[in-house]
């Protein structure tokens, strides 16, 4: 199932992708069984925490949808009901709004460290990105006038599906709700200057995600899915994620030896070779460009740079 969080007219609403629509689930819950939605229908992370009643609940929908849909190719009375939305008329907003971590890795691909000639690293660095990053995936990305040395980096997304401390190995994936896109948006000469990473990692509008939550059963192999990044047009990274130096399982089990994830929890498993900012000569981001993030299997994010700062 491919979950999403969208607006229409600024109103958010939890749906998931059948066809070209979007379904509304507090909408079309009460239409199938006459009864209130419940509390999963209304938002992401409150989808999250009903865990196995809130995955039945919609699978168990898209099933009578889709029959009811098969009998009938008129969409009027769903569209009408504003059950049914087209995907091309909606507002995207990254799939989870509110997380309560993200939790991100640095140098986790061999041909990352080896275009930064850096040794392959005997632990996960982790640092953090701060939710006000978040945005949609066909966002703009501001760029603030604090930098000149903007940066791209394409990763997946693992999103923590159940709360979890000492998670072993072998039961890791078990707590992945799912995966995304995520564009871990760099000023470089912010983070070398504040030599540490979260502040130059966590403007706003640094964290494009989406365009879906893909839940785990509908990606087998987290480990070998291409990954790319195109800039203007211009291919920058292209790798896979059988790159990785420190698999899923792996980064689930380090980061909960101490830290409790719960549902919502993102966990940007790092980006490939290509950034910008080790080429030579360096290539970083300025307003007008475009940045493309490809996932096989997840679809992709797109984001137009701009200048600027939220008001």
């Amino acid at each position: 199932m491919r979950l999403l969080t969208f607006e229409v007219d600024n109103i958010p609403y939890l749906g998931f992708k059948l066809g070209d629509h979007a379904v509304v689930l507090e909408r079309v819950y009460p239409y199938l069984f006459k009864e209130s939605a419940p509390d999963w229908c209304e938002d992401m992370l409150s989808f999250l925490y009903y865990e196995e009643e809130s995955m039945e609940g919609a699978e168990k929908i898209a099933h009578e949808l889709k029959a009811l849909l098969g009998s009938s190719d008129d969409l009027r009375p769903f569209l009408e009901k504003e059950i049914l939305y087209p995907l091309d008329s909606i507002h995207f907003t990254a799939p989870i709004l509110n997380p309560e971590k993200i939790i991100c890795i640095g140098r986790n691909y061999r041909d990352h460290c080896r275009e930064q000639n850096q040794p392959i690293p005997s632990n996960p660095i982790i640092f953090s990105k701060y939710n006000t990053a978040l945005t949609g995936p066909y966002d703009p990305v501001l760029k603030p006038e604090q930098t000149e040395k903007l940066d791209f980096e394409g990763e997946l997304a693992v999103v923590i599906g159940r709360e979890g401390r000492y998670i072993p190995k072998e039961e890791a994936l078990e707590y992945v709700a799912g995966y995304s896109i995520f564009h871990d948006v760099t000023a470089r000469d912010i983070q070398f200057a504040d030599k540490q990473w979260l502040r130059g990692k966590s403007f706003d509008t640094f964290a494009p995600m989406g365009p879906f939550l893909v839940t785990r059963e509908e990606v087998p192999d987290p480990h070998n899915l291409s990954i790319k990044t195109i800039v203007n047009d211009r291919l920058m990274q292209d790798s896979n994620t059988s790159n990785l130096i420190f698999n899923i399982p792996y980064l689930i089990n380090f980061i909960s030896s101490g830290i409790t994830l719960s549902p919502g929890d993102i966990i940007a498993t790092g980006t490939p070779a290509g950034v910008g900012v080790f080429r030579d000569p360096p290539i970083f981001l300025r307003p007008g460009d475009t940045v493309r993030i490809e996932i096989q299997n997840l679809g992709f994010i797109l984001n137009n740079i701009v200048e600027g700062q939220i008001e």
